[in-house]
């Protein structure tokens, strides 16, 4: 459904390879001791837009309140908790930023549609999708990205990588600049365990975490992109705080998912046909 250009997927891919060697690296000589003061709960890295092009952030009343992926001109996804239950009126989208406060384009959402089995109180089916008012003109800082295909799977331990504006800290506020985090791909029987028996990890979710934390989304991240070799693997959707150890971050698990994706993104074109006649 998405169209990425060769050249980005090139050097997305380029990207991936040098950051795998040095995260490697890193955990090879174990993460370094902070101070509580100087930890950040992200754990990452400032990063400009034009590395994560596909990144969006989700407006509400004008302030940002959940990151996206772009997966269309016209389309983006994000997590079901951001919208649910809300007006399209009342979202529009920053692209081409790599702040969340200004820059870029801002565009209006003029539908939103989330999974139906969705609930607060299980998060399974954390996945929305919004639509834009005007389609985007692609650039290096505003292209899509493609997604894992049906029930694609990715081995446990691979890299992935998250991108996003939220918490620095569990309590803190929110950075001006992207940033972006490395974390590698956790068993989901593991995760399951580690959550249980408070929560249940389901078939439509994907963790990814570092056991001695430090490392992860947080508030204001939820809905952003988790990919994995340039594709979108993950939605950005829950966890027990943010970053802390054994806990690794839940994401909406797209291969699971990649169905419902499509065939809402095609219900909400075939709205917006039928409004124009």
């Amino acid at each position: 459904m998405a169209v990425t250009s060769s050249i980005f997927s090139a050097s997305i891919t380029i990207m991936y390879s040098l950051l795998f060697v040095l995260t490697i690296v890193g955990l090879a000589t174990s993460l370094p001791t902070k101070s509580k003061e100087d930890i950040r709960i992200v754990g990452g890295e400032d990063i400009d837009i034009t590395l994560a092009p596909y990144q969006v952030s989700l407006l509400r009343r004008g302030r940002h309140t959940c990151g996206g992926a772009i997966i269309a001109n016209d389309l983006i996804v994000t997590a079901a908790h951001c919208v649910t239950g809300s007006n399209a009126r009342d979202y529009s989208v920053r692209v081409g930023s790599s702040s969340s406060q200004s820059g870029g384009q801002v565009i209006p959402v003029s539908d939103l549609a989330w999974h139906r089995n969705f609930t607060y109180s299980k998060m399974d089916c954390d996945v929305a999708l919004a639509r834009l008012s005007k389609p985007l003109v692609y650039s290096d800082s505003i292209a899509p990205i493609d997604m894992l295909q049906n029930n694609e799977e990715i081995p446990d331990g691979d890299i992935t990588m998250v991108t996003g504006w939220g918490n620095l800290r569990e309590t803190g506020g929110y950075p001006r600049q992207l940033q972006m985090v490395l974390v590698p791909t956790v068993n989901t029987a593991m995760c399951d365990v580690a959550y249980s028996p408070s929560y249940t990890v389901t078939s439509t979710m994907i963790c990814a975490g570092v056991p001695e934390g430090g490392k992860d989304a947080c508030q204001g991240d939820s809905g952003g992109p988790l990919v994995h070799n340039g594709r979108l693997a993950g939605i950005v959707s829950w966890g027990l705080g943010c970053a802390r150890p054994n806990y690794p971050g839940v994401y909406a698990k797209v291969a699971a998912l990649r169905d419902w994706i499509d065939q809402n993104s095609e219900m909400l074109r075939q709205k917006y046909l039928l409004r124009a006649f």
